[in-house]
């Protein structure tokens, strides 16, 4: 396939942070000629440094159980690059994706549109076919930031903040305000802003930033949890009346996430959802990698949290599913130079009995190091070379429970039937 051969060829930020983006101005030009500019979509444009995928996700999957066909735009992809853009909740067929991406190549190739990085490139090339396959609304998650980033040339009419962390502070800090100036750069005049719990101090930065956007504060919300089988009820709390549906999700991060996704589809269509509305539309929400479990003869739990504060959420919901009395191990691999100690630290699982270590971009020695200082009585196997399948590396583990996490490439070697030897991670 010659057009995503080509897009593969191009700079790619988010296996190399030293290449230089392209200004909006190129990525709205190329957008422009390719056509998906001027389509007429609505967007629901979702930033935050945690939980963005899985907010974009429900907000499309409601959307489209309420008969709008939607498109939505997502990063970085577990398997498959398709998985990017997606329409209806089903990834786009290579083949069409390609030929956008084989008519943008041609494009460049003339010059009749700047030269774009891999990121940028897609995305161009997924609003043509959002716009091209009939999509009346897009749901697009921003790749890194919000203010710079290509999505950006999208105006939106709900702005989606999820969290505002310290992952990525070296590109988008120094400090936190500095994030928060970036992730509200996604809000236009005009948009409606659902923004997630913030620290007081960001708070106050975000009232005074918003001031003139109509904006819907989750905090001045409530909610309820029971977690079950398969998921859990949410009863959330607010002036609007009370409100109760249950969501195939598990865990407090996930509940917070698919309530600001409710409140952006309400705000994008002015009307409020019943909880039989809400149930209905989220029954067959999927989201591969997020504390998905795969029960056979392990319980297998596979999630992408890649930075300290994902990994405090994912071990509070481990323990909350299956409680601490099963043994755990841990299949592990980080990317991007992150810190492994301080991700092990912040899981705080009371016992990991053994690790399973990949490299991902953070070497096995340092990894190893990492689970050595903070579980110095787990067993540690080296599987950076094996050649023994998936369910046999899992098997030697030989714990009841076993845990993929760090990065998508670590969730990838398990989920994907052909895992790629190097997956894109976090961008």
């Amino acid at each position: 396939m010659l057009g995503i051969e080509w897009l593969e060829s191009l700079a790619n930020f988010e296996a190399d942070r030293s290449v230089v983006l392209s200004s909006l101005e190129s990525v709205r030009s190329a957008a422009s000629v390719l056509g998906g500019t001027e389509s007429g979509l609505r967007f629901i444009h979702v930033a935050g440094t945690n939980g963005k995928g899985s907010v974009a996700a429900a907000a499309a999957v409601l959307l489209g159980d309420m008969g709008f066909r939607v498109g939505l735009f997502r990063s970085p992809h577990l398997c498959r690059l398709e998985e990017r853009v997606m329409i209806d909740a089903v990834p786009v067929a290579a083949e069409r994706l390609d030929q956008e991406l084989c008519q943008l190549a041609a494009m460049t190739e003339q010059k009749l549109v700047p030269q774009l990085t891999h990121f940028e490139a897609l995305f161009v090339a997924a609003l043509s076919v959002f716009s091209l396959e009939g999509c009346e609304i897009a749901v697009v998650e921003v790749g890194m930031g919000g203010r710079d980033d290509a999505t950006n040339i999208i105006d939106a009419e709900v702005a989606v903040i999820t969290s505002i962390g310290h992952d990525h502070l070296p590109q988008l800090g120094p400090e936190l305000t500095d994030v928060l100036d970036h992730k509200l750069g996604i809000v236009h005049d005009g948009a409606t802003v659902c923004i997630g719990a913030l620290l007081p101090e960001l708070r106050s930065i975000a009232m005074q930033r918003l001031a003139l956007n109509p904006t819907i504060w989750i905090e001045d919300l409530a909610i309820e949890r029971f977690p079950g089988v398969g998921g859990q009820e949410i009863v959330e709390h607010s002036p609007l009346g009370d409100r109760s549906f249950f969501v195939p999700l598990f865990g407090l991060a996930a509940a917070w996430n698919v309530v600001l996704a409710v409140l952006a589809v309400e705000a994008l269509l002015g009307q409020r959802l019943s909880s039989e509305r809400i149930e209905s539309g989220l029954a067959r929400l999927h989201l591969p990698g997020c504390f998905e479990v795969l029960r056979g003869e392990h319980i297998l739990v596979v999630d992408t949290a890649h930075n300290p504060e994902a990994a405090a959420s994912l071990g509070l919901t481990l323990v909350e599913t299956f409680g601490s009395e099963n043994s755990v191990g841990v299949v592990f691999g980080m990317s991007h130079d992150r810190d492994p100690s301080e991700f092990l630290r912040s899981l705080a699982i009371v016992d990991v009995e053994a690790f399973g270590l990949l490299d991902c971009g953070v070497s096995v020695p340092v990894l190893w190091k990492a689970a050595t200082e903070v579980y110095p009585e787990a067993r540690i196997l080296d599987w950076s070379h094996e050649l023994r399948s998936v369910g046999e590396l899992i098997g030697s583990l030989g714990t009841e429970v076993v845990l993929i996490t760090g990065s998508h490439c670590a969730c990838g070697t398990v989920l994907c039937k052909d895992p790629p030897k190097l997956l894109l991670d976090e961008s």
